[in-house]
């Protein structure tokens, strides 16, 4: 028998019809016994396990994979507010909020974080196996301070993905400001040239190309780059400041708007960027953009 203690009958009730729920997927015969109460205003939760050795491990996986969930749905809110809330106390009540809300985007696989499509299951893990330890050699499970006390490592996770919500959120605030400062640039620097074609490359470069299609020198695109995109390095910002150096009155992209600098140049140069609706070369950047990205799928 496993009795589980709640602070509230109310809080008891909840996890006594999860726990119906989830152990419910058991056969009639293996599902465990279980019963709620309520004692000195603490609500009880009591689960009368099998005494097959066999049986008995099956039933206390599945109470501990529903007591993750519970954890996780009733307890995980308020533990990153107060991790976060202590951590960051020096900023503001809007950039907290901010940095819980990308957390759970991240531990919801719904942000572009490195962590995110990982994240859920990892922290579920560290919930997970504390609890198979504990409810394979203790009868008497008090929740809160089960949370509190014994989920350490879960807890250190949570505090790492909220340093790295920080961190992603302080990244795309002076990458705002940044294509803010290169609009301004922009609309206040003179034109030097009238349209400029935008093609991709079979190497994943960009080609830039003048109103007649030939190629228009520069040594963000040219020479060098080429060694430099070998060891990763943005080929986004390499096209924007070739673009910025050439000043061009029309940019003309032909590639995709899907393809990925299409937004920064879009914020950076507004209404000068349009796309061409299909050509040669465009047919070209299609078939260097499949080229690009089965490199990519054999890389990894």
């Amino acid at each position: 028998m496993i009795t589980i203690v709640l602070k509230t009958s109310i809080a008891a009730n909840l996890l006594y019809q999860a726990l119906q729920d989830d152990l419910g997927q058991l056969p009639s015969e293996d599902a465990p016994s279980i019963q709620t109460y309520s004692y000195a205003g603490q609500g009880l939760v009591v689960c009368h396990l099998s005494e097959t050795e066999s049986s008995k491990n099956v039933q206390v996986y599945y109470l501990a994979s529903s007591l993750t969930d519970f954890i996780v749905t009733h307890y995980e809110p308020a533990l990153l507010i107060k991790l976060i809330d202590k951590d960051h106390s020096s900023q503001t009540k809007e950039e907290r909020r901010a940095i819980l809300y990308e957390t759970q985007a991240i531990l919801q696989g719904s942000s572009p974080a490195r962590l995110a499509n990982e994240a859920r299951l990892q922290s579920k893990a560290h919930i997970m196996y504390a609890l198979l330890d504990y409810l394979n050699a203790e009868n008497l499970l008090i929740l809160d301070g089960f949370v509190c006390f014994r989920l350490w490592e879960y807890r250190q996770y949570l505090y790492h993905l909220a340093r790295m919500a920080a961190e992603s959120i302080r990244r795309e605030r002076a990458h705002r400001e940044f294509i803010i400062l290169l609009k301004s640039f922009v609309e206040l620097q003179e034109p030097r040239m009238d349209v400029a074609h935008v093609i991709v490359r079979p190497n994943g470069l960009y080609r830039v190309l003048n109103r007649d299609y030939n190629l228009v020198e520069t040594e963000y695109l040219e020479g060098f780059a080429v060694n430099l995109a070998e060891h990763d390095l943005d080929l986004e910002d390499l096209l924007i400041s070739a673009l910025l150096a050439i000043a061009p009155v029309r940019i003309i992209l032909h590639f995709p708007r899907e393809w990925s600098p299409t937004d920064a140049i879009q914020s950076i140069f507004s209404d000068r960027a349009t796309y061409c609706s299909g050509c040669p070369k465009c047919e070209e950047s299609r078939k260097a953009i499949a080229k690009v990205v089965a490199d990519r799928a054999r890389k990894t």
